[in-house]
């Protein structure tokens, strides 16, 4: 079977755009664009890259004859070579195939890789559609180590045992069954998610965080274990009380709402925005939060408790990020995070300088035209990376 990577896909697309492609390799990218996920999201990633550089109108430039001169003679070379291999297996004729379509991928692929990757874009629309193409799917590890993507846009219905999940791009929910072995829900950057747990306690996970959970609660406690952000709205269940564990922290409740942020390596911060929440830690007395309030835990000094605006903490669920005097590098690894795109900062002298303002989910153009404006910065796309000095 081939290796599905980049490189390959890549050299199927540029094969179809240029006419040159197999009606055996063009049946077997159909089918694997139908049913494989990860072929789908690497050929979504080359079209939208495709139409940012316009290679439509790159590869028309290049000389056609130049094309197929180098193509007569790849297949002169490998004509022997394929000989040899066409009683042996499908591998080694797609090695050959590969052999053959080498000058394509020469003259188109590589001189579009180059340009796409190493072009200093300035376009915002462009740069968002690089981006995107990038995107991962929601995942779900199951506890036999199986994992299942859910990032099909269309409902679907998935039997695990006697378990059955009901699932779309954007939540998740379940029929409790009876399986109390954990299995862990993971949120790519740029992405958020909703999972109905058994019990009915609904959970919004923010970008990269992630969640282990089980299809039943089955002990006198419903414990879950959050990397990351997430919202939860506690089902009421006076007898099972219900237990969030982070890597610092645990918060015990019956049935509330609250928001728990663990991004940060020594800090997990806990906001209760109704009802009545318990959160401890090894060696340190136990908090009682009441609503408003938010118990901050730091390794270095513990627990403190502040209150905070509950609007401003929980509306990153509708894809709005208030942010009051950040340092440009803290709002940059936020923005990474949300946007799902490696920022690096060219300019060391505007790192440390402080920002205040909204972030929109769904709009970066606005938010680097606004830094632009209020802070004199300059950004572009290359080589995979927001650059902005």
């Amino acid at each position: 079977m081939m290796v599905i990577d980049y490189d390959k896909i890549l050299m199927l697309y540029l094969e179809r755009l240029t006419g040159t492609i197999s009606p055996e390799e063009d049946a077997w990218l159909t089918g694997r664009l139908l049913a494989d996920p990860e072929v789908q999201q690497i050929w979504a990633q080359i079209e939208r890259e495709g139409h940012a550089i316009d290679l439509q109108l790159f590869t028309e430039s290049l000389s056609a004859s130049q094309s197929l001169n180098l193509l007569k003679e790849s297949i002169k070379t490998a004509e022997p070579e394929v000989r040899r291999f066409q009683k042996i297996t499908w591998k080694k004729r797609w090695a050959a195939k590969l052999s053959i379509a080498a000058s394509i991928l020469l003259l188109f692929g590589y001189g579009w890789f180059y340009y796409n990757h190493h072009k200093k874009i300035t376009d915002t629309n462009a740069i968002v559609s690089l981006i995107t193409s990038g995107q991962q799917p929601v995942s779900l590890q199951l506890s036999t180590g199986k994992k299942v993507y859910l990032n099909n846009k269309t409902p679907q219905k998935i039997a695990v045992g006697k378990t059955v999940l009901a699932a779309s791009d954007q939540n998740l929910a379940f029929s409790p069954g009876q399986d109390t072995s954990s299995n862990l829900l993971v949120i790519p950057k740029g992405e958020n998610y909703q999972i109905t747990l058994s019990d009915g306690t609904e959970v919004i996970l923010n970008a990269s965080s992630s969640l282990k959970f089980p299809f039943h609660f089955g002990r006198a406690t419903r414990d879950v274990y959050l990397t990351g952000e997430a919202y939860f709205k506690v089902a009421k269940d006076k007898q099972h009380p219900f237990i969030v564990h982070t890597p610092l922290t645990q918060v015990q409740v019956v049935g509330t709402q609250f928001n728990i942020n663990s991004y940060e390596t020594n800090r997990v911060t806990t906001a209760l925005i109704e009802g009545k929440v318990l959160t401890s830690t090894k060696g340190e007395s136990p908090v009682d939060l009441n609503p408003g309030h938010a118990a901050v835990y730091t390794t270095t000094r513990g627990f403190t408790v502040k209150p905070v605006d509950t609007q401003d903490v929980i509306s990153w669920i509708k894809g709005v990020y208030y942010f009051h005097d950040l340092t440009l590098q803290t709002l940059a690894g936020n923005m990474s995070r949300i946007y799902n795109v490696e920022i690096t900062i060219d300019n060391a002298s505007i790192a440390a300088k402080s920002v205040s303002g909204i972030l929109d989910r769904s709009n970066l153009p606005a938010l680097l035209e606004d830094l632009k404006t209020t802070m004199g910065i300059q950004y572009y796309y290359s080589q995979d990376k927001l650059h902005i000095k």
